[in-house]
């Protein structure tokens, strides 16, 4: 194995636990089982600056203008990789320091409805899986080195029949539907959720300037997170500089 594929499994296998962590944090928070952690001064400043942090590297890492100076330090077969191990060392870092907060809980449901947030994981892994898991780990990048990229698709398959961002919608369904939601959860939860809906609006933008007039009638006929209208029928669009 290449030093290039060592390193992008290395970052891989930090996602993955950074990524664990973060899950466990929140299914802890919602069945109210979580140990308290280490009890730091200001929690309020704590918590929301993990959430700025995360909402920073996170968007500011995919932006163009970015990738054009970090590749001058990181190889661009490397460049996802090294992104997706700094998503997870801050979520370990967010599920370690996460602070509790004062105050009753938004809602105390029994805990047999844990099964919800369950059903959402799995749905979460499934698409992950299904489509493209190892380009985003930055698996695929670092296996392929030095071939040319592949022709730009927008494929409407599977789970985008019924919904444009079926990765967001199964997180906002495991953020939202645990069992009991303390102060804590909540403001984790609420502030994800604004990170995803500001992160969603700019990666459509994208996609509309990558596809025209194809994604913009996708967009009409597929809704963006729940699945109330009839399921588009498959296709493939190709992207208009390809």
């Amino acid at each position: 194995m290449s030093a290039a594929k060592a390193v992008a499994v290395v970052c891989y296998l930090v996602a993955l636990g950074g990524t664990a962590a973060f899950a466990g944090l929140v299914l802890l928070l919602g069945l109210d089982l979580r140990p308290d952690p280490v009890s730091l001064a200001h929690p309020w400043f704590i918590n929301v600056g993990w959430l700025l942090v995360f909402g920073l590297q996170h968007s500011g890492m995919v932006r163009a203008g970015w990738k054009r100076v970090w590749t001058r330090v990181v190889p661009s077969h490397l460049e996802r990789s090294v992104y997706a191990a700094l998503s997870g060392l801050i979520l370990a870092g967010m599920a370690l320091t996460w602070q509790p907060l004062v105050g009753d809980p938004a809602w105390c449901a029994p805990r047999g409805l844990v099964v919800l947030p369950l059903m959402a994981a799995v749905g979460l892994a499934w698409v992950s899986l299904r489509f493209d898991h190892l380009g985003l780990f930055g698996i695929r990048q670092a296996w392929e080195q030095g071939r040319e990229p592949a022709a730009d698709h927008l494929l409407v398959v599977g789970p985008y029949r019924f919904v444009r961002h079926p990765l967001m919608a199964c997180l906002l369904a495991f953020l939202w539907t645990q069992p009991v939601m303390p102060p804590a959860l909540l403001l984790l939860s609420g502030g994800l959720t604004a990170y995803i809906l500001l992160g969603v609006l700019l990666e459509e933008r994208d996609l509309r300037r990558r596809f025209g007039p194809a994604y913009a009638d996708y967009r009409r006929r597929v809704p963006m997170f729940l699945p109330w209208r009839r399921p588009a029928p498959p296709a493939t669009y190709r992207g208009e500089s390809a």
